[in-house]
């Protein structure tokens, strides 16, 4: 009883390659973005989660997204990483900000990606960090977020 997974691949960038490596789907290269795919966690080797299987009623889950950290080691994805520091090159272009402000909301982008005490803190600062950036810098923030946030992050950010 219980839930069966198949083994899911993911491009460096967090594009879903497939669910089931087995199924022939599997590629070296993204379509995408043309990174390189994975379908374990570089850290502990532990395959990536893919598509879902009810062993009791037989139903199948396609896999929905990819995931921000491991399940075995907690360790982020490299997509999870690239967003984030993608995100604090976008914060280091705003001039509006003292260093003080930009450094905390920095810190705060990862803990978006989970949902813990500290996500509604987190949320609430890169949320004041977007309003202050301005539609361009702030509109790529607000991308980016959107792709690693909780729904938690997103729901305390109006997103």
């Amino acid at each position: 009883m219980g839930y069966q997974y198949s083994v899911g691949q993911v491009c460096m960038n967090g594009h879903i390659i497939t669910g089931d490596v087995n199924s022939g789907d599997a590629t070296k290269f993204c379509a995408q973005c043309g990174e390189a795919t994975i379908s374990a966690c570089p850290a502990c080797k532990s395959s990536i989660r893919g598509d879902g299987r009810d062993s009791e009623w037989g139903s199948h889950f396609p896999m929905f997204g990819a995931p921000a950290f491991c399940p075995e080691c907690g360790k982020s994805f490299p997509w999870t990483e690239r967003s984030v520091e993608a995100a604090k090159e976008l914060a280091d272009e705003i001039e509006e900000i003292d260093e003080a402000e930009r450094e905390k909301a920095k810190a705060s982008f990862i803990a978006l990606a989970s949902d813990t005490p500290q996500t509604t803190v987190a949320a609430t600062r890169v949320k004041k960090l977007i309003a202050k950036a301005g539609p361009i810098i702030g509109s790529g923030i607000r991308d980016i977020v959107v792709s690693i946030a909780t729904d938690a992050a997103k729901k305390t950010m109006g997103l």
